[in-house]
């Protein structure tokens, strides 16, 4: 049996391309809910608003999509910088959730069931200052440049 796969000039077909942007988009929401979770315990046990932390997280997540290869499709600072964002929503909503449970008294989990997803996002928006709008969307344009295509130096 003859190996093809290190002959330069074979195609890649297109379910291989499918399956690849389908993965890769499934590895960016997955690292952004993981960044969400982890920006959301670190704002509950430092006082502080999920935006914060995001300055810091917005890179790091970059850098790790970056490195797992999930970033070899087109657009890649676009889906970047929606990932920061769908991760500081994540972060804000698990932070609203905290609030409603220290209110009512109810764990983690029964205040999630108390008011289910529409209070939960009600109370995250009302938790939303213009400050830290402005917050998430640096870290956001930050992450993204991060990622963008540099050009190659022909110079050699």
């Amino acid at each position: 049996m003859i190996d093809d796969s290190n002959k330069p000039g074979l195609r890649i077909t297109a379910a291989a391309r499918a399956i690849h942007i389908v993965l890769s988009l499934f590895a960016i929401v997955v690292c952004a809910l993981a960044l969400g979770a982890v920006i959301g315990l670190v704002s509950l046990f430092g006082h502080i608003s999920p935006c914060w932390p995001m300055l810091l997280g917005g890179p790091v997540l970059a850098w790790v999509l970056r490195a797992s290869g999930s970033l070899r499709i087109s657009l890649a600072p676009l889906f970047v910088a929606v990932a920061v964002l769908l991760a500081g929503a994540y972060a804000e909503c698990l932070d609203a959730i905290a609030r409603i449970s220290a209110v009512t008294g109810a764990s983690f989990s029964e205040a999630w069931r108390l008011g289910g997803a529409s209070f939960t996002l009600q109370v995250a928006e009302l938790a939303l200052s213009p400050l830290s709008i402005i917050v998430y969307t640096a870290a956001a344009i930050f992450a993204a440049y991060t990622v963008r295509r540099r050009p190659i130096d022909r110079r050699s």
